[in-house]
């Protein structure tokens, strides 16, 4: 008897957990459009907008929908070994160097900029920095 409870505990858990998501058919057609080698690709709905989460070529890959399915922009998260020469040399000479780097990534956006974006944290304070493909720096953003 313990046995049922238990499995019938854990189906109820899970259907509640899954969670259907319907994603504007015009974020999946740019979706599929952009990245037809994608794999284990999970969409998740975050209320303002919808992520696409998924693989390219073995690199693990975000991509940002508007709530309308509009594409905003899509990370590779890469390790910092990867860096152009020229992003690499710049974040070494900028004042972000001796910050603790949590993330990179490059960022396409839909203004048709790839960038490169340093994730660094200096206490508690979380900083993006980022640099165009030749060294750049761009802008850089601070949270908490």
């Amino acid at each position: 008897m313990k046995f049922v409870i238990l499995v019938l505990g854990l189906f109820i858990v899970n259907s509640l957990s899954a969670q259907v998501i319907n994603v504007p058919d015009k974020a999946q057609k740019h979706f599929q459009e952009k990245y037809p080698g994608a794999t284990g690709i999970k969409w998740i709905n975050n209320v303002a907008n919808y992520d696409a989460k998924f693989k390219l070529v073995g690199v693990s890959c975000k991509s940002h929908y508007n709530i309308d399915g509009t594409w905003d922009f899509t990370e590779k998260f890469l390790k910092k070994e990867d860096a152009p020469e020229k992003v690499k040399e710049s974040f070494s000479k900028s004042t972000y160097r001796s910050n603790t780097v949590k993330s990179f990534t490059s960022v396409e956006n839909n203004k048709g900029e790839n960038l490169f974006r340093y994730e660094v944290k200096s206490g508690v304070t979380r900083t993006y920095v980022f640099f165009d493909a030749e060294g750049v720096l761009i802008k850089t953003n601070a949270v908490l």
